[in-house]
């Protein structure tokens, strides 16, 4: 008797009525029966199941189930299945997970991952292990040999691997009930070009064929996407285009899977901790800027700002800064998929001189979740003409909480530029009240 599905530790998603069916389909030698329990408690009693398959119908939100299927007097059991939400996670590096495998996110039984083997298990990091992939677009080589080398090392010698998916899985759970399956489709690495639409014919050959045929293997149905990625696309030859193929990426994506308000939850760029005077700076301001745009541009799309974040390498987000985005994408996610009253977070609204030598600049956001702190000494804002930097002599927020009020030292004159979060790792610590980071912007030219 071989199950071929469900799989153990199976996320199925949830439908408009809060139940999915789990679809039984088993090869055997002679008639079969299976029924469904909830620890010890029977959920569905034994039923006949065709051999072409069938299903055990309204099953609702919750778990972990177990599915037992017995054929004569051999019984055989499918554990740890779950009815919840399907997440992908897409994306390079740092939705890969690269921080220390150390403070990590414990696992959660109502937490599960489609690992990149086609196998599902309870969500633990790391959960991108590339050389398990059947796809050959996340191989490392088309040697078999050379992949099993790799997983040896990684089960002998891999140190890296936290990520944001399992703090992510566990918020969205605590806050709603909900389990949450994690459907890994990222490769760190990767600019824009390679995750093209265009490129879905080529199936496990294309990271968006690849994505969509593992959401396919899971179901077809997805509650959203994450994706944290444009490191790759902050060279000065490509970096143009980045807000333009994040959208294309967007719509496609609703569109192959049938939603056209599919929430999309993206992060914008963190620190880069490189003292490199050929790097493109400009391109890292510039991709972070686009990200911020597109979010005013899109419905059910929302950033993250992880400019706030520490790192393990020069690059890459430790452990404690990959569960914070992790909180921070569930909060979003709470918001637009649940409708929860949750503000997006501190952006940018109006910015304008409130005195008539232009000293003063009052920063006005919106999205404020209750007020933003820290009241006095708030760093990263900067002022500058001509390449010639403004000194600002003070930086508060006013009493309604909501502004930040700056005092220049000289006047600003026309075609000066205001920055907050500029650099590769800018000094900032502005927030609100449920600790969402103020995003990166600008240039916003001073008028």
């Amino acid at each position: 008797m071989i199950i071929k599905s469900p799989l153990p530790y199976q996320v199925i998603q949830r439908g408009p009525r809060n139940t999915a069916p789990i679809p039984i389909l088993v090869e055997a030698a002679a008639p079969i029966e299976a029924r469904l329990l909830l620890g010890k408690n029977v959920i569905a009693d034994w039923r006949k199941i065709p051999a072409s398959g069938g299903s055990i119908k309204n099953v609702p939100v919750g778990g972990p189930y177990t599915l037992e299927v017995r054929t004569g007097d051999k019984v055989k059991r499918v554990p740890g299945l779950l009815i919840g939400d399907l997440w992908i996670l897409a994306g390079q590096s740092n939705m890969d997970g690269c921080g220390k495998l150390i403070d990590l996110e414990p696992p959660s039984k109502h937490v599960n991952c489609f690992y990149y083997g086609d196998t599902w298990g309870v969500a633990a990091d790391p959960l991108c292990l590339l050389n398990y992939a059947v796809e050959p677009v996340h191989w490392a080589s088309p040697d078999p040999a050379v992949r099993e080398g790799g997983r040896q090392w990684d089960r002998l010698y891999r140190d890296f691997g936290a990520g944001l998916g399992v703090r992510f899985g566990k918020e969205m759970h605590k806050a709603t009930g909900i389990p949450v399956g994690l459907i890994m489709c990222s490769h760190g690495g990767t600019p824009m070009w390679q995750w093209d639409p265009k490129l879905k014919s080529k199936g496990g050959e294309s990271l968006y064929g690849t994505l969509i045929r593992r959401v396919n293997l899971c179901g077809g149905k997805v509650a959203g996407c994450l994706w944290y990625q444009g490191e790759s696309d902050t060279d000065a030859s490509v970096v143009a285009g980045y807000k333009k193929n994040t959208r294309r990426l967007i719509e496609s994506l609703r569109s192959d899977l049938g939603d056209p308000n599919l929430p999309f939850l993206y992060v914008q760029l963190g620190p880069f901790l490189i003292w490199d005077p050929n790097l493109n700076i400009a391109g890292w301001n510039s991709v972070r800027d686009q990200q911020l745009q597109l979010e005013s541009e899109m419905k059910n799309i929302a950033l993250a700002a992880a400019i706030d974040c520490t790192v393990s390498d020069p690059i890459h987000l430790d452990a404690v800064s990959e569960k914070r985005i992790g909180m921070r994408l569930a909060k979003l996610a709470r918001r637009i998929a649940f409708g929860e009253k949750i503000e997006v977070g501190p952006r940018p609204d109006k910015i304008a001189f409130v005195d008539g030598d232009r000293t003063r600049i009052r920063v006005t956001y919106r999205g404020v979740n209750r007020k933003l702190y820290p009241a006095r000494g708030i760093w990263g804002f900067s002022v500058e003409m001509d390449g010639a930097p403004i000194p600002i002599l003070k930086r508060a927020v006013e009493p309604d909480g909501k502004s930040v009020l700056l005092t220049l030292a000289n006047p600003a004159p026309k075609g000066a530029n205001l920055w907050y979060g500029r650099g590769l790792f800018p000094t900032v610590d502005l927030k609100d009240g449920e600790n969402f980071a103020a995003p990166c912007f600008g240039p916003y030219p001073l008028k």
